[in-house]
């Protein structure tokens, strides 16, 4: 404001270069007396991402009528080993409170998708298909709900389809070793199909006529997306997680190169 008045009255009293003298003038008093603005940057702490989790969680554990014990033990189990037992005891309270409440699902989903990263919206996808496969089959009213919450966090569809191929498919340990954790199964139940190399290709999120390079490149960014310092920030039990979804990511990788003999 000041910087103007100056010009207006430099111009008048002294012409050219008066104006210049006032625009430079009141352009100080404009910093001088400019009101100091603080920004505050909301970040999403680890408990806003852990009561997200567990409503989504509760979505999916509803979504086919009725609560299987295999999977609110699942969820138990993985809160124990992430947490502690105290803090499991409490989060799983919470939870119960959550199955007998009702929730805005894509709201939250909405708020997720503002307040957190890719790489988090990402590992709360991974471990609602681990929910929904602890009772060793996956039901499509599941499969819908967890499709419904992808798209409404903003997880891409390539994205999505790559973690659920992390679980609609089995890996028999003789034949890669598995890959363990909880919730994925390492032999062949109800509701999953055998392993085949189409699976790691769309785990790789490419298709089986993909040249070698590409094959390549898209591990190199896949590696990049899901490496488990992404979530490092959000505690050791949520880095661990994540590091399942690397490994499968990496054993994907070496049973297409080993299948074309790349080196």
């Amino acid at each position: 404001m000041f910087k103007w008045i100056g010009l207006i009255i430099g111009i008048i009293v002294g012409r050219f270069w008066g104006g210049v003298l006032g625009w430079f003038l009141g352009s100080l008093m404009d910093r001088l007396f400019a009101p100091k603005v603080k920004i505050y940057t909301r970040h999403y702490q680890r408990s806003d991402f852990m009561e997200s989790m567990l409503i989504l969680t509760a979505a999916v554990l509803k979504a086919d009528g009725h609560v299987e014990r295999s999977e609110f033990a699942y969820v138990r189990d993985y809160l124990v080993r992430s947490l502690g037992p105290m803090q499991a005891q409490n989060a799983m309270n919470r939870l119960t409170e959550i199955l007998g409440e009702s929730y805005n699902i894509e709201s939250v989903c909405s708020e997720l998708r503002e307040n957190s990263t890719i790489h988090e919206r990402l590992l709360i996808i991974q471990f609602l298909f681990g929910v929904a496969t602890a009772d060793g089959e996956l039901h499509p009213s599941e499969v819908a709900v967890i499709e419904l919450i992808a798209q409404w966090c903003g997880v891409a569809r390539s994205d999505y389809e790559s973690i659920k191929a992390m679980f609609t498919y089995s890996y028999s340990n003789s034949s890669n070793g598995g890959y363990g954790g909880g919730g994925y199964s390492g032999g062949s139940t109800g509701g999953y199909r055998s392993h085949t190399l189409d699976s790691d290709y769309q785990i790789l999120e490419i298709s089986p006529d993909a040249s070698d390079d590409e094959v390549k490149k898209a591990y190199r960014n896949l590696a990049k997306k899901y490496h488990p310092d992404r979530v490092a920030h959000l505690g050791d039990d949520m880095r661990k997680a994540a590091e399942e979804k690397f490994a499968r990511l990496s054993q994907a990788y070496d049973n297409i190169r080993k299948a074309r003999g790349m080196k």
